[in-house]
């Protein structure tokens, strides 16, 4: 298994966050309900269905990390904000997004199925559009926002908690 990791920096805009983007790359086998079973079964819930997957305009949560897993087609987008960094996704795929950590979807195939999912508990309560003027208000929130205890799909011994557990500094 290969779990691809990356840093985004704060921007005037973009809390971002010292915890490092995840993306499982071909992580999902099977039909999407075994995939949301294994999700549930490790403590994440999945929340919502779209053939949209990222959204299109650049946003972040600052209350909740975000799971969004693509069960066919594939699609581009960008990540940490403006001037951040490209990525492709595709069926198989999955991204895990810390809190604060802006996103935007691009090109999106016509096949496109995404599912996206919270830890237990969490769920999106404060989309935010990577606003200036809300930059303090939502770092604050960003900070709170407990670490999950469980690797969305191999549970508490998986890399999500060894890689979100101690942060570069």
């Amino acid at each position: 298994m290969k779990v691809e990791t990356f840093f985004f920096k704060p921007t005037a805009a973009v809390p971002n966050s010292k915890l490092p983007v995840l993306i499982y790359r071909d992580i999902i086998s099977g039909s999407p309900k075994e995939f949301e079973a294994k999700l549930r079964a490790n403590g994440w819930v999945p929340d919502w269905y779209s053939n949209m997957g990222l959204y299109p305009k650049h946003h972040f949560h600052s209350d909740a990390h975000e799971l969004i897993g693509f069960t066919s087609g594939a699609q581009s987008g960008v990540l940490g904000g403006a001037g951040g960094m490209e990525v492709s996704l595709k069926e198989g795929d999955v991204v895990v997004l810390p809190a604060g950590v802006a996103h935007l979807g691009l090109a999106v195939s016509e096949d496109l199925r995404a599912v996206g999912a919270y830890p237990m508990g969490f769920g999106v309560h404060d989309f935010r559009l990577c606003d200036e003027a809300e930059f303090s208000a939502a770092l604050e929130s960003v900070l709170r926002v407990p670490l999950p205890p469980m690797d969305p799909f191999y549970g508490v011994t998986g890399p999500l908690p060894k890689l979100w557990s101690k942060p570069p500094v």
